[in-house]
């Protein structure tokens, strides 16, 4: 496990130091100085502690010895493969199909996905958290969402 711990925090120090250098290329907020970059770079640089510890940990050999295997087969494991593509799909079709339209397929997916079956419900928590999610955006905040075909 030592390797795998080593590779692991490797690969979590240059995601880390990837996100803080593109987050340096965010505009910068002259009223409250913290603008756009401020909470990936908090984000970032928690991961580079954590990536960081979990490199000393396996060089100490203090690594857990065996980690549990995963099966493909295992339900929880095709939710959350199927949330990941369903989510790469949600990023993809965003500017085409709009923030309304395609957030509320996807909420109404992954509930669907959870194996929530009150449609009803299911219409109406996705409807709802995307228009508040969209004000928030567009009138407090003062930022456009993608409007797609409708816009």
């Amino acid at each position: 496990m030592k390797k795998a711990d080593i590779i692991a925090g490797l690969l979590g120090l240059a995601l880390s130091f990837y996100i803080i250098v593109q987050s340096g290329k965010f505009p910068e907020d002259h009223v409250l100085l913290l603008g756009p970059s401020f909470f990936p770079r908090i984000l970032a640089g928690l991961m580079v502690v954590m990536s960081t510890v979990l490199i000393i940990k396996a060089l100490l050999g203090k690594s857990a010895p065996t980690a549990e295997k995963l099966y493909i087969k295992d339900p929880g494991i095709q939710r959350s493969i199927i949330t990941l593509i369903a989510t790469v799909i949600y990023l993809l079709l965003l500017k085409r199909v709009g923030f309304i339209v395609d957030t509320i397929v996807y909420l109404m997916f992954l509930m669907y996905l959870l194996k929530l079956r009150d449609y009803l419900k299911m219409v109406l928590v996705a409807v709802g958290v995307t228009f508040a999610v969209y004000y928030v955006f567009k009138v407090a905040l003062n930022i456009a969402l993608p409007l797609g075909f409708w816009g």
